[in-house]
């Protein structure tokens, strides 16, 4: 498992379990959202991952992620906290990759995200999309200048391919300025694609971009690494228990593969599934943070213990096991 170089503000090293907040103020009450933040902060839990546009499909939910963290925030050391948000994502339509990263957007965005989580500076902005518009010399240029006016401590990107992300760096060491931090895509144990998403903008890993992040080791974000709860609810009740969408992003032959395998592997030892899915991202050979979403304070608390116990469920050779493909497929 990797080390990650990111900090808090106070030098303290930040967690690789992030607080994933999708629904946070909107599905989930205030009441809950502190409950859950509570509890992640006191076992050690420093990074709070949010984004502008999350619950803004809802009813007065513009923002509302952002709110909720904002009110728990006011009551803490804000230097003590790592929160990353994300900016710049369009409705569907808006373009080939829903980005608008042009100065005026992204200033507006910034300046709506500061306001809802009640803090003057972002520790990690991310770019919720690309924008295939702008140059990435142009994005590394405006995101330096909110480095220097101390509204941002780094920045990310999320759903960029590794080829944007590998001109974006290479401007930057080429002019002297800070680069791309992490990036944040869809990866985990449960093996999607952007067909199976349904959303041509978003950027699952795959073969190419695995190998890519073994060469550029700048950290991963791990969204939807728990794969909707695909394990568990398949294992127990097949894949006509499963949602509409879990089943068209998951109910694949590889996943299908893997959850026999992990099958076998349960009735000859205990396994925690819900740390399995952190165990897969954390043990990349790429650091790698694992987004922890959901309500469950019971899971949290079970996975941020896992961490700090440096547990290891399964064995290489079992990690490989379940990896390995059908010979048939």
């Amino acid at each position: 498992m990797n080390k990650l170089s990111l900090k808090c503000a106070d030098g303290t090293a930040v967690s690789p379990i992030a607080l994933g907040t999708l629904y946070f103020g909107s599905r989930i009450s205030q009441e809950n959202c502190d409950a859950l933040l509570d509890a992640f902060f006191a076992l050690g839990g420093r990074q709070i991952d949010t984004a502008r546009s999350y619950a803004d499909w809802l009813p007065g939910g513009e923002s509302a992620s952002e709110r909720a963290i904002g009110r728990w925030l006011s009551r803490r050391n804000r230097e003590q906290v790592f929160v990353g948000t994300k900016g710049g994502l369009k409705p569907r339509g808006y373009n080939t990759t829903r980005g608008d990263l042009s100065q005026e957007n992204m200033e507006k965005d910034l300046q709506k995200s500061l306001e809802a989580l009640q803090t003057d500076y972002i520790d990690l902005y991310w770019l919720h999309r690309d924008d295939i518009q702008k140059t990435p010399g142009e994005v590394v240029e405006m995101m330096n200048e909110w480095i220097r006016q101390g509204k941002i401590r780094y920045y990310g990107v999320s759903n960029w391919k590794t080829e944007r992300i590998r001109e974006a760096n290479a401007y930057a060491a080429a002019h002297g300025l800070c680069g791309i931090s992490a990036s944040q895509i869809q990866y985990g144990f449960g093996a999607c694609t952007t067909n199976s998403w349904g959303d041509s903008t978003v950027v699952c890993m795959d073969e190419r971009e695995y190998r890519e992040y073994q060469k550029l080791q700048i950290p991963v974000y791990a969204y939807s690494a728990q794969a909707e709860g695909y394990f568990p609810i398949y294992l127990k009740g097949g894949s006509e228990a499963l949602s509409d969408s879990t089943r068209q992003k998951y109910d694949t032959n590889i996943n299908r593969e893997r959850a026999e395998k992990l099958r076998q592997l349960c009735e000859i030892k205990d396994i925690s599934l819900s740390w399995l899915m952190a165990e897969y991202v954390l043990r990349s050979p790429f650091p790698a943070v694992f987004i922890l979403g959901g309500s469950n304070e019971k899971r949290l608390r079970e996975i941020m213990e896992y961490e700090s116990n440096h547990v290891r469920q399964l064995t290489d050779e079992e990690w490989d096991y379940l990896m390995r493909k059908n010979e048939k497929q």
